[in-house]
């Protein structure tokens, strides 16, 4: 329900299980735009179905949905091909902007899914220091850095520093440049596990 409503018009279909998606992917001969799984769907471990729907489905963005998964977990499916994560709590705006962002072909996280993975994310490879954001970036780069890690969008960022929208788009290019990110999920796993947020 909520999918249709913030995006009118999309084509939903619902199925109960990996195996009933997995057998539907087989069956779809043009495929899905999105492929949107609960974290805990009856017949599959999360990281083994984002594995398998990606192999069914090699072109298709998939995205999990959660009210609770361990940062650990997050970033196993991530490695696993996930190419979004949206908490079952987040603001309705935010999950539309989200699932937008997933559908151009970007990756969304937000930083406080990969925050808090204890012991398990000794296990998680660290960037190595040349990635670590802090000294390489200004200061005015580091207050957008850690709005953007927040999950807000760059409107809200320039509401928030009082700054223009296309100033802020300037400054996200600059810090994904200088961290070496692909986006902006990655620059806030950067700005998390270098302790900025």
């Amino acid at each position: 329900m909520r999918l249709e409503r913030l995006l009118p018009g999309c084509a939903i279909v619902e199925v109960g299980t990996v195996a009933a998606l997995l057998e539907r992917a087989q069956v779809q001969a043009a495929g899905f735009d999105l492929v949107l799984l609960d974290f805990f769907l009856p017949d599959g471990e999360p990281v083994e179905t984002v594995a398998a729907v990606r192999r069914a489905l090699p072109e298709t963005p998939i995205v999990l949905m959660s009210g609770s998964a361990s940062a650990a977990e997050v970033q196993r499916a991530i490695g696993a091909g996930l190419r979004g994560f949206l908490p079952k709590t987040m603001p309705s705006e935010l999950f539309a902007m989200a699932i937008s962002m997933v559908l151009a072909g970007g990756t969304y996280v937000p930083a406080e899914a990969l925050q808090g993975a204890g012991a398990e994310a000794a296990r998680v490879p660290a960037d190595p220091p040349s990635r670590v954001p802090g000294d390489r970036l200004t200061p005015r780069e580091r207050q957008v850095l850690v709005q953007l890690a927040s999950g807000a969008s760059n409107k809200e960022i320039g509401r928030d520093l009082q700054l223009a929208e296309v100033t802020v788009k300037l400054h996200v290019r600059q810090i994904l440049r200088k961290i070496n990110a692909r986006n902006r999920s990655e620059a806030a796993a950067i700005a998390a596990r270098a302790g900025m947020i």
